[in-house]
């Protein structure tokens, strides 16, 4: 038997090819086809086919050929540790706005890592720098086309993003920008605005620099520095005022208005948490464009906005029986959940109760639900009754588990809450679990929070 070799398969999809053909979390893939595999982009491609030959290793060390049939460019259904399969490649820079570097500690140790991987830019969305991209990577990266990419640009201005970067590397991110942009490689651009540093003028200038770049250039998102309460050692940064954000929504709007008479888009758009801090309404969902850059929490709050709009309430009108639930989120979606517990009082036999959990953990500044630890809900939810079952948005969950920041679980927080705790993704979820509630005894747990 031999160990240690090949990739380690740290999860297999539910009802997959791969789990179909008997391969399980804890294998290893060694071959795919006969060919050597050097990284996720490699084994992208190979799946890609309809008729594949693997070669894996149990977690016992024994040697397998599985023989897969499948849909062309349908996925096997692997997730590999680390998710490049091959070392991610670490971040070298020492960013004075890095948010990595305010964690809390006692988190997840995978939480701590900075990347700065084109692979993880292509396949999920991640954002990285160029800074180090050697010539060997954008070749590959012309060569297979993979695109778009999304990229920390910060500032056009090389000595400015030196400094913002706090390497000497910065200015050679640019130029790996304007080959990548040149070889027809499109580019989702990211600016975190710092104030007195990349903003006003600079902000200008640089998102004219890049519109001036071409159209492989396909969307700017502009978005606050985010500030912990563990910033002891480094740079003095300062968070948006409700002022500023108004001045900047104005100065952005002049500039998307150009834009979309010269190139039929926008081109550059706002973090919600702009139109939060500035009492501003949001901007319409024709406005976002498709939302080009909702992971960068641009139109988040937009978009559920108009899943309210889309909400079915067919069959609850008046439940069979009563119900109180309580929705649990982050301060900054309190517009918005307001708005949806308002459409929830037309159901007859439904109580709503909402708790907006203050970060104990990361420090109160931070307001979104995605960065709220299990610990925070829990103190926001003391003293108060849980009901029926707790709702919480699923963005506060790591990707297909149940763990929160700080490692607690659902099972945690149900036994903390006395009720069942659910992860929702969209109203339209919570109406569809509450079908269910409303029809059965699916409760589990004793009403109440000790």
């Amino acid at each position: 038997m031999i160990k240690n070799t090949g990739f380690y398969i740290s999860q297999v999809a539910a009802g997959s090819p791969a789990e179909k053909a008997g391969i399980k979390a804890g294998f290893r893939l060694l071959r795919v086809d006969s060919q050597k595999i050097g990284d996720i982009i490699d084994f992208k491609i190979a799946e890609s086919d309809t008729r594949l030959r693997l070669l894996v290793m149990t977690g016992q060390g024994y040697l397998r050929r599985i023989k897969i049939k499948k849909q062309a460019a349908a996925p096997l259904g692997l997730q590999f540790d680390p998710p490049t399969m091959d070392p991610i490649k670490r971040c070298q820079n020492r960013c004075i706005f890095c948010f990595i570097d305010q964690n809390p500690p006692g988190l997840r140790t995978p939480l701590y890592i900075k990347d700065d991987d084109y692979r993880l830019s292509f396949l999920y969305g991640n954002f990285i720098t160029l800074n180090r991209l050697s010539d060997k990577e954008i070749t590959r990266i012309k060569r297979l086309q993979l695109s778009p990419l999304y990229v920390s640009v910060q500032t056009t201005n090389p000595v400015l993003r030196r400094a913002m970067f706090n390497s000497k590397m910065a200015g050679r991110g640019l130029a790996n920008l304007k080959k990548l942009v040149g070889a027809g490689i499109g580019i989702h651009a990211q600016i975190v605005l710092c104030p007195g540093f990349n903003t006003g003028a600079e902000m200008e200038k640089t998102i004219k620099d890049l519109y001036n770049l071409g159209e492989n250039i396909l969307s700017v998102a502009l978005v606050p520095v985010g500030l912990t309460s563990h910033r002891d050692g480094l740079p003095g940064l300062q968070k948006f005022a409700d002022m500023e954000a108004e001045r900047l929504i104005k100065q952005v709007s002049v500039m998307q208005n150009d834009f979309l008479k010269q190139r039929g888009s926008r081109f550059v758009f706002l973090a919600d948490e702009f139109y939060n801090l500035a009492g501003f309404p949001l901007p319409s969902e024709d406005e976002y464009e498709n939302y080009p850059q909702l992971e960068n929490g641009v139109g988040i709050a937009r978009q559920f906005l108009e899943q309210l709009k889309d909400l079915s309430l067919a069959g609850m009108n008046i439940l069979p029986r009563k119900i109180t639930v309580t929705i649990l989120s982050g301060l900054a979606a309190k517009p918005q959940i307001q708005e949806m517990t308002d459409i929830f009082k037309q159901i007859t036999g439904l109580t709503v109760q909402t708790v907006f959990a203050h970060n104990h953990y990361f420090g109160e500044k931070v307001t979104v639900s995605g960065l709220l630890a299990g610990k925070d809900l829990i103190e926001a939810m003391e003293g108060k009754e849980a009901g029926d079952v707790v709702f919480i948005p699923d963005i506060m969950l790591k990707d297909n588990s149940d763990l929160f920041l700080d490692d607690l679980n659902l099972k945690d927080l149900e036994e903390a809450f006395q009720a069942p705790v659910r992860a929702v993704n969209s109203p339209q979820q919570i109406i569809d679990v509450l079908l269910k509630f409303s029809d059965s005894s699916e409760t589990g747990h004793k009403k109440g929070n000790k």
